[in-house]
């Protein structure tokens, strides 16, 4: 990758110097998309934005990264979950997730060892409604309550990129945030080490 590419900086989460690679604050962007969408990115650094497969890879590609998620419940309750160290494949692998701790925070870890090893999904490959990488018999990007890219794994216990508010998202993030969380904001923000 050559050319520049607007990201949303975040310069006050855990001292700064993270990089968005998905922010969600409505429903204006859907991120029901394709395996091209998804790895070209889609939407607006500022509000509502998935930055792009490729440049996730190459991002986080060469050093240890680490990962940080949050999710922003209507009641201005924020919750998150750090882990130390992630990256991505490139597109060859399907965007093959790595994802270890420790990880830290008051979501709690879902996505390492979620307690099932079909919900875990550091190791998983990305999927898209029109690239079907998981290991469910169902293309997990299609159900009615998972309609979006991630790396499923039988489908999942977290996922960030489902269907918007008044749309039923079931387990953002089973069991700190269910259906009846109302969700205002979610980030994925990412930190070279």
């Amino acid at each position: 990758m050559t050319s520049p590419v607007r990201v949303y900086c975040d310069m006050t989460t855990m001292e700064g110097g993270w990089t968005a690679i998905q922010k969600r604050v409505d429903g204006s962007v859907r991120f029901n998309r394709t395996w091209t969408e998804y790895k070209n990115g889609f939407g607006y650094p500022e509000q509502n934005v998935w930055g792009g497969n490729d440049i996730i890879h190459q991002l986080t590609k060469e050093r240890n990264s680490s990962l940080y998620v949050s999710i922003t419940l209507h009641n201005g309750t924020t919750l998150y979950e750090m882990y130390d160290t992630f990256s991505i494949s490139d597109e060859r692998a399907k965007y093959k997730l790595f994802l270890a701790g420790p990880a830290t925070g008051t979501l709690g870890e879902r996505m390492i060892n979620p307690g099932s090893s079909k919900r875990k999904l550091s190791g998983m490959y990305f999927t898209t409604r029109d690239r079907d990488n998981d290991k469910y018999d169902i293309n997990c990007a299609t159900l009615s309550e998972t309609r979006g890219g991630w790396w499923f794994n039988a489908c999942t216990y977290t996922f960030l990129n489902a269907p918007w508010y008044p749309a039923k998202w079931k387990r953002p993030w089973y069991p700190a945030v269910t259906i009846d969380s109302r969700i205002v904001r979610t980030m994925m923000l990412v930190k070279r080490q």
